[in-house]
């Protein structure tokens, strides 16, 4: 899913401008990292998907992919600080 990593690579570039330049340097198929990169769009892409579906179910899934979303972004912080 080399794809996958190179969107969450680059959704990550986008969400924290100040760091673009420190995220330039690590490849999105980084083998520390790009599993991560990888992991943060497609649950971004997830959450994305469940929010057009209109039911409580759905609800509850974006609320859970969102929060996965955030606690992978926050892994890859700690990792690159």
């Amino acid at each position: 899913m080399k794809n996958a990593r190179k969107r969450g690579h680059a959704r990550l570039m986008v969400r924290w401008p100040q760091r673009r330049a420190q995220l330039r340097l690590i490849p999105f198929d980084d083998p520390g990292l790009g599993d991560l990169f990888e992991a943060y769009e497609l649950a971004w892409e997830a959450a994305g998907y469940w929010a057009k579906i209109d039911t409580a179910a759905a609800s509850e899934r974006t609320r859970e992919y969102h929060a996965l979303a955030i606690a992978t972004e926050e892994d890859i912080l700690h990792r690159i600080s």
